[in-house]
């Protein structure tokens, strides 16, 4: 199976605790280890409750845009969403 990585820090501060290279190491050798092959990486600094999310509905429609399944390998649910209550139910 394809995977996109998503690497996100919400501010340029947050990166210090929450490095997108040390996210990224992670996820690769993550989806090395399960047999996923990475098609794209997304490092996203951007806040996910304010203003738009230009960089993060770019990865969604780059996923979206695939003639296959792929999957969105994220370091944490909350790289991905906000809450549990949001998902996208294309």
């Amino acid at each position: 199976m394809k995977a996109i990585i998503l690497a996100r820090v919400s501010t340029k501060e947050q990166e210090e605790g929450h490095s997108i290279g040390a996210q990224k190491q992670r996820l690769e050798d993550y989806c090395a280890r399960k047999g996923l092959q990475v098609v794209r990486v997304f490092e996203i600094i951007e806040s996910s409750t304010r203003g738009k999310r230009k960089e993060f509905a770019a990865m969604l429609e780059f996923a979206k845009a695939q003639k296959e399944t792929v999957a969105i390998v994220a370091d944490a649910v909350d790289r991905f969403q906000r809450s549990f209550t949001e998902y996208y139910a294309g």
